[in-house]
């Protein structure tokens, strides 16, 4: 038997341990809830050139390879010579199955399948109300698409909780979730102000998920809207407003006001002092202040001690420039 014989076997050996090589999936979070990130983990024996790696990544069910190119939500990355990651972004309820990567390079190998659950809650809400031709209000609480099919739907009317007239159904959409409509049927005609609050739980959510409608009729009385105190509240605004207008008016009537102490022009022209008759008090006054004047002795007896004339007074035109 010839040498090359003899190493036949074993080089059959080494190179079915080299496509068979073990191929390990783990994945860091199995059940995901629709929006988060989860990255699935691929293990293999150590490559010598981590260049020579070459890692695909497809889904249970698809016929070919996943790619960034189909979906930018995807990340491919070889992360060292024994291990790869896929990771996806912005998780869809679409997005739950079985996955498998397979090794190519120094080593041959597929990974064992790992599943991915992906749950979706039912926010957001949205309330419709409709009303009939009597005054009567039907108020329709619908979610958005959950899974799994595990919810509980509440309603309050004023914060008081309302457990008759209320109806709840579900069905399932083209995508496979869950979609329920809960109804309210108030028998009485709707008041405006009234609030209707829609409240579900859900296995996804860590509190429960609510919307809320405040009854809002057109035409109706503005008092049925606000408390009491509020109007008294405005009142008294409206009142302390009234005051300080009126104070600020008064203040400024005062400063606009002419002072009584104000002094008035007197034209020079027209200020000239007019003798008083001599019959008058005031001439006497006058003549008494007024020096008299020197008596010549020797003119005797023809001194005329007569009071001299007083010299009539010609009036004057009045100036246009005097007030």
């Amino acid at each position: 038997m010839s040498r090359g014989t003899e190493l036949l076997p074993i080089l059959i050996l080494v190179l079915s341990c080299t496509v068979t090589a073990e191929v390990k999936q783990f994945l860091s979070l199995s059940n995901a809830t629709a929006g988060e990130t989860v990255t699935f983990h691929c293990s293999f024996p150590l490559f010598r050139d981590i260049k020579q790696i070459v890692v695909h990544w497809w889904k249970a069910g698809d016929r070919t390879f996943l790619s960034p190119k189909q979906d930018s939500r995807r990340v491919f990355q070889i992360e060292s010579k024994a291990s790869a990651i896929l990771r996806i972004n912005n998780l869809r309820f679409g997005d739950a199955g079985v996955y498998y990567c397979r090794v190519q390079g120094e080593y041959t190998g597929n990974g064992t399948g790992i599943r991915l659950n992906v749950n979706a809650s039912p926010h957001p809400l949205k309330i419709i109300p409709k009303f009939s031709a009597n005054g009567t209000l039907t108020c329709i609480c619908k979610t958005s698409g959950f899974y799994p099919d595990d919810y509980m739907i509440a309603w309050r009317k004023d914060d008081q909780n309302v457990e008759r007239g209320t109806k709840t159904s579900v069905e399932k959409n083209a995508e496979g979730l869950f979609e329920a409509t809960s109804y309210l049927v108030e028998t009485q005609p709707a008041h405006s102000g009234t609030v209707y609050v829609c409240e579900v739980s859900h296995s996804t959510l860590k509190n429960p998920t609510w919307v809320n409608y405040t009854v809002s009729i057109p035409g109706s009385s503005f008092s049925n809207s606000f408390p009491w105190w509020i109007y008294i509240c405005i009142a008294i605004f409206s009142l302390l407003l009234i005051i300080i207008v009126l104070v600020i008016c008064c203040k400024c009537c005062k400063r606009k006001a002419p002072k009584d102490n104000m002094r008035t022009r007197q034209c020079v022209r027209c200020s000239e002092p007019i003798p008083m008759n001599p019959k008058g008090k005031e001439q006497g006054l006058r003549k008494s202040n007024t020096p008299m004047p020197a008596v010549n002795p020797s003119a005797g007896s023809n001194i005329n001690e007569t009071a001299p004339k007083s010299k009539k007074h010609r009036k004057k035109e009045r100036d246009p420039k005097c007030p």
